[in-house]
């Protein structure tokens, strides 16, 4: 337990030093919008290129994969349903509920309790989570939030953009074989290298962000941010268990270790990726919700995830 509190520390260090800066005005506005802007277009690609190509799944993993992502559109689905129903203020409401922190906070919380030998599961959803996103989510919210039209042009830019090329690149990498032989060769290796260090920072800069944007002064933003919070974990567990009731159960074969997986997604709040998206389209008022609503999801997740391993550890 020692361990998994010294992996949240960091996080919680990070935010509130965010938020410091932000209060001696270390960086004027658009310093911090160009940072975000490097974040979602350039970091974030890096971060997908290295998780794809460092995944080990078996194909009896992809029925989990393929059920998890289509849960994920599910999400997605019925967000966009209640945003429409009730006329909700928030354009990227439809988009909070449907992606999780899978590299970021879930491999480290779940092999930090249950094992690295034991994460075949998690990887098996997490390869699902990361279809969605790079196929679905960002390419859907950078259209909408955009207020770009969906066109044949605009969907061969999408193609062409840093994210889908570095997907491209990844899958091709994996499905040829070819991992081994670019190791072995020092100037790939090195492109290799560079790439996942790029991708390490994404986090830290991610967090200065969010702690950046944090503005916990108006209650009126406080309450709608744990309102957010609210609606996404009602709808994530009611929607996602059932789910997994219905179809993912019968793929796990009766796996603990897929229940834990499960369990870690849900509980994990994904959208570093959709804050940085609302800092470069949205409004200023959208991007502190959205930062507050991130921090506050964070930590009552990992608040979540705390009295689950405790409760495992008093079974």
């Amino acid at each position: 337990m020692h361990s998994l509190v010294g992996n949240i520390m960091p996080i919680l260090f990070l935010i509130g030093l965010g938020s410091v800066l932000r209060r001696v005005q270390y960086f004027e506005e658009v310093a911090i919008q160009r940072v975000t802007n490097m974040v979602a277009n350039l970091l974030v690609p890096c971060v997908i290129f290295t998780t794809f190509l460092n995944l080990n799944i078996r194909p009896s993993h992809f029925w989990l994969a393929l059920s998890f992502a289509t849960m994920q559109c599910v999400l997605l689905a019925a967000g966009w349903i209640i945003y429409k129903a009730f006329h909700l203020k928030r354009r990227f409401f439809p988009f909070f509920h449907c992606a999780f922190a899978f590299g970021f906070m879930a491999i480290p919380l779940f092999s930090t309790v249950f094992g690295e030998e034991n994460m075949d599961s998690l990887v098996a959803i997490g390869l699902g989570q990361e279809v969605f996103v790079g196929l679905i989510f960002l390419t859907t919210a950078k259209f909408y939030l955009k207020n770009e039209k969906t066109s044949l042009a605009n969907v061969g830019r999408t193609l062409v953009s840093p994210l889908f090329v570095m997907i491209f690149l990844a899958l091709a990498i994996k499905f040829l074989d070819m991992k081994d032989v670019l190791l072995a060769n020092v100037v790939s290796r090195g492109c290799i290298d560079a790439i996942a260090k790029l991708g390490s920072v994404t986090s830290v800069l991610t967090m200065l962000i969010v702690g950046y944007r944090i503005r916990l002064t108006d209650r009126a933003q406080i309450r709608e941010s744990f309102t957010l919070v609210g609606v996404r974990y009602g709808l994530t567990f009611s929607i996602g268990y059932l789910f997994k009731f219905l179809i993912m159960d019968r793929f796990a074969g009766g796996d603990v270790y897929f229940d834990y997986a499960f369990f870690t997604m849900l509980s994990q709040h994904g959208s570093v990726v959709l804050t940085a998206f609302v800092g470069e389209y949205g409004s200023k008022e959208d991007m502190e919700i959205a930062s507050n609503a991130f921090v506050i999801n964070a930590l009552v997740g990992i608040a979540m995830y705390l009295v689950f391993v405790f409760r495992l550890s008093a079974a």
